[in-house]
């Protein structure tokens, strides 16, 4: 159990810009502390955290739920999953950093440090077609069919909202991947929306997820909440990085937070999807339901829902289009342009730098955690090793159990 003093709301900006981040490295993966995590966005943490039981932190605009050693993190009721577990370190809990810039600051300060970027249509892609039917667990319908048929209707809303929009095929045929996220590059300013329906082996799993690309040097999120080990590629993520995330989290809370029908949640999750990695334009793609679900699957025949998760995608895309009208202007985040100032390594090559983390101070005296002799220096300041007992990175998630929806 970590007890510590209570955390004051409403830090001014100056307050905060005179504060450091505190920066610790475990393994291979940088974190802050969840004290300077709380003092930057004005959070309240609890007295006491247990590292077996959840904790909130509370603002004024809802609530944050975090659990040591795990990825699952709820915001305001829906599910979302880090890149890295949150960690307890010598008496420290610790945000992954990663998250903190590519997640938490986002989803807690929307269009504060990324330009805004006004929507200009819409890029429609219905997966799978021509010979690749996807799943067919459904039943009398393939997912290709239902796939076109949710985007014909999605596109429907979109011209009764006056919102441009193209399609990457509009009948039964096979489109190449590539050539699908070629047509968000064909139209500057356009978002690419790729729909999907799920399979599992079980019958039982259902719900909708929500994905937008992960970040570099992150690994991606299966469909049951574990890592895939993909963070080791070199693949460089996009510059939509803010938007991809703004865009995935707009959808997933408007099909989730539904007043009828809602699915089971089962997050906002990342992924290289080559669709996602090849789109040059803030991109998503959704599993809506899953086909060999029995009762999804009934739902899924009838014209009737499947309007209705045409109506959901409108209403994520209509949230992204709000909130990219009127965001705030503060200065963005800077981007390193070399990574000769770190020392972060990724198997055997250089890590790129991340953007800096917001407004703080980089502390000049970062905390390194060794996975060979489990010891921490102060490398700046030349102070003397600590011992830290800190285990490897561990690459655990919570199991996907839904709520199930009345």
């Amino acid at each position: 159990m970590i007890r510590w003093a209570l955390l004051g709301l409403g830090l001014t900006a100056s307050l905060m810009a005179s504060e450091t981040w505190e920066v610790v490295r475990v393994g291979r993966v940088d974190y802050v502390s969840l004290e300077s995590f709380v003092k930057f966005y004005g959070l309240r943490a609890p007295v006491e955290i247990e590292s077996n039981r959840p904790f909130d932190l509370a603002s004024p605009s809802g609530s944050l739920q975090l659990a040591v050693d795990s990825r699952e993190m709820r915001w305001k009721g829906v599910r979302y999953w880090l890149s890295h577990s949150v960690r307890q370190a010598e008496g420290m809990i610790l945000i992954p950093r990663v998250d903190l810039v590519k997640t938490f600051d986002p989803l807690l300060r929307p269009n504060v440090e990324i330009p805004k970027r006004p929507l200009q249509g819409v890029v429609v892609d219905p997966g799978h077609g021509g010979g690749d039917e996807g799943t067919r667990a459904a039943r009398g319908l393939s997912e290709k069919v239902a796939n076109l048929d949710v985007a014909k209707r999605l596109v429907r809303l979109l011209d009764n909202a006056g919102i441009p929009w193209v399609m990457t095929r509009t009948k039964d045929r096979y489109v190449d991947l590539a050539e699908r996220s070629a047509r968000a590059d064909d139209h500057p300013g356009y978002i690419f929306i790729s729909i999907h329906f799920n399979e599992d082996s079980s019958r039982e799993s259902d719900g909708w997820e929500t994905y937008s690309l992960s970040p570099q040097y992150a690994p991606s999120t299966s469909s049951g909440g574990s890592f895939t080990g993909d963070e080791q590629e070199v693949w460089l993520g996009n510059e939509y990085d803010h938007h991809n995330f703004l865009l995935a989290q707009s959808i997933h809370r408007a099909v989730v937070l539904a007043k009828s029908n809602a699915p089971s949640d089962r997050g906002v999750k990342r992924a290289r999807f080559k669709v996602l990695r090849l789109a040059n334009s803030p991109s998503v793609l959704v599993e809506g339901g899953f086909m060999s679900n029995p009762r999804e699957a009934s739902l899924l025949r009838t014209e009737t829902y499947r309007q209705q998760v045409a109506d959901w995608l409108m209403a994520g895309i209509l949230a992204y289009k709000r909130s990219q009208e009127n965001p705030e202007t503060v200065a963005r985040l800077k981007l390193a342009t070399a990574n000769t100032n770190t020392n972060a390594t990724i198997g055997s090559k250089p890590a790129t730098k991340l953007e800096e983390v917001p407004a703080f101070r980089a502390k000049a005296t970062n905390l390194t955690v060794s996975t060979t002799n489990r010891s921490t220096t102060n490398s700046s300041a030349g102070s003397p090793a600590v011992p830290l007992v800190v285990e490897p990175e561990v690459r655990k998630a919570l199991p996907v159990t839904p709520e199930k929806k009345e």
